[in-house]
């Protein structure tokens, strides 16, 4: 038959396991965020999150991407007909046009993946554009005064024929599109300081 250990020894002990059960439930919790943090850097996604996480506060801070930018000139030719008499005013006059093409940055979503990071790009829009008439224009309005008013509306017209070149053109929406995601590829390695795994997509393909 084993010897009893006195009451009080037994009771000692068992405050001491409940001590130490506590310490160790106290550390663990102390110690859980860091060795979270650090495994998480271990596993490839857990990395590619905070990475993620840094580029998207990048954006935040960024603004607008403008991409490509245009300047075209040209000769705008316009005028006004009335019935009967045929042309009563005309306008020629040079001009030059500038247009940047991009998106907000916000608007740009990135998602961790085991591989990589995910890039979802929205489609490329006009950020800026401006139209204006470079020389004397050489107006003709012997049947009617052309008039300001009229000549603002040749002016405003020609402005969007010019807008309507690039938002209607699928090849320049196409390469600005990717001239993003090329700028976007360089801005990414700059602030996180290394080459990422990138996989870029369109925003409109996204399920």
């Amino acid at each position: 038959m084993s010897e009893k250990k006195p009451l009080g020894r037994r009771l000692m002990g068992r405050i001491g396991r409940v001590i130490a059960l506590a310490l160790a439930l106290t550390l663990a919790a102390a110690l859980y965020p860091r060795v979270r943090d650090l495994v998480g850097r271990w596993l490839p996604k857990g990395g590619y999150q905070q990475v993620s996480t840094l580029l998207t506060h990048e954006m935040e801070q960024a603004g607008d991407l403008v991409a490509v930018r245009h300047r075209d000139t040209g000769v705008m030719e316009a005028g006004m007909n009335a019935l009967l008499v045929g042309n009563i005013n005309s306008v020629k006059a040079p001009y030059a046009y500038e247009i940047g093409l991009g998106f907000h940055l916000a608007d740009v979503k990135l998602t961790a993946e085991e591989e990589g990071i995910q890039v979802s790009v929205p489609a490329v829009q006009v950020l800026y554009d401006s139209f204006q008439i470079t020389g004397d224009p050489q107006i003709s309005d012997f049947w009617h005064l052309l008039g300001e008013e009229n000549y603002q509306r040749m002016v405003d017209s020609q402005a969007a024929e010019c807008r309507r070149g690039y938002e209607e053109s699928p090849e320049i929406l196409e390469g600005a599109w990717q001239a993003a995601c090329d700028e976007l590829t360089k801005l990414f390695i700059q602030w996180a300081g290394r080459e990422v795994p990138l996989r870029f997509v369109a925003a409109a393909q996204e399920i």
